[in-house]
């Protein structure tokens, strides 16, 4: 069995390693026309998400887990909610020392998604975005997962932005709804309120974002099975 100290490494080495190899410019449509619409149709199903399930700007305390330098708490300020009602926590240095210099009114945690330090039932959303599919170890996806439901009130929500394919990457587990049932315990601790489609599957997505973005939004309307990226919301019950 792993110790706690040799799980958080592996966890952090996986996602360094991620960051080492993409590069922080991959996924900035200021430098990468390719991922400007794929961006954009995230947005989308988030915002999509939270229409649905009626996001209170007011009163709600959201945690978003593996939440990297904030760039998805930030985009909730964007919508109105206050700093100090958003929370993060990544097991990269790095990325939440990046976050704190350019946000520092959130608030955000280095530590372990999968033994949190929060209460439970501290929060009315709990968010995660790409997290499980770059989780190979299901041990240590099943820990998140159920720290994310422990974290969460009662009737509270847990949203999953995440890709449902896995495209033949050894380094990837698709997050399919198998597996989202599985993790989430859905039908027992949780219930099942909406799923929304955002990008396309990368390589089809960033070729029509570069070269015919007038295509993206259709494709994606038009053949459904090529939408890679989903948003899921549960409801802890």
């Amino acid at each position: 069995m792993k110790t706690a100290a040799s799980r958080q490494k592996q966890t952090a080495d996986c996602y360094h390693n991620y960051y080492v190899s993409k590069g922080d410019e991959r996924n900035d449509p200021l430098r990468n026309p390719g991922v400007l619409f794929q961006n954009l149709a995230f947005e989308k199903s988030i915002v999509e998400a939270l229409r649905k399930i009626g996001l209170d700007r007011n009163t709600w305390k959201i945690l978003d887990v593996g939440c990297g330098a904030g760039f998805s708490l930030c985009r909730l300020l964007n919508y109105g909610l206050e700093p100090e009602r958003l929370f993060g926590i990544d097991i990269v240095e790095s990325r939440i020392a990046r976050g704190r210099r350019r946000q520092p009114a959130l608030n955000l945690t280095l530590g372990d998604a999968a033994a949190m330090e929060y209460e439970a039932a501290s929060f009315d959303l709990a968010m995660e975005s790409t997290v499980f599919l770059q989780i190979t170890d299901e041990s240590i996806a099943q820990g998140i997962a159920s720290e994310m439901v422990r974290v969460v009130k009662p009737g509270g929500y847990l949203m999953l932005t995440d890709w449902r394919y896995s495209f033949g990457h050894e380094g990837y587990v698709a997050v399919s709804p198998k597996r989202i049932a599985r993790l989430f315990g859905v039908g027992s601790r949780t219930t099942l309120v909406c799923r929304t489609r955002g990008a396309l599957l990368p390589p089809l997505g960033r070729l029509l974002s570069q070269y015919v973005p007038a295509l993206y939004f259709p494709v994606c309307e038009m053949f459904p099975f090529l939408v890679g990226q989903v948003t899921v919301v549960l409801r802890k019950t």
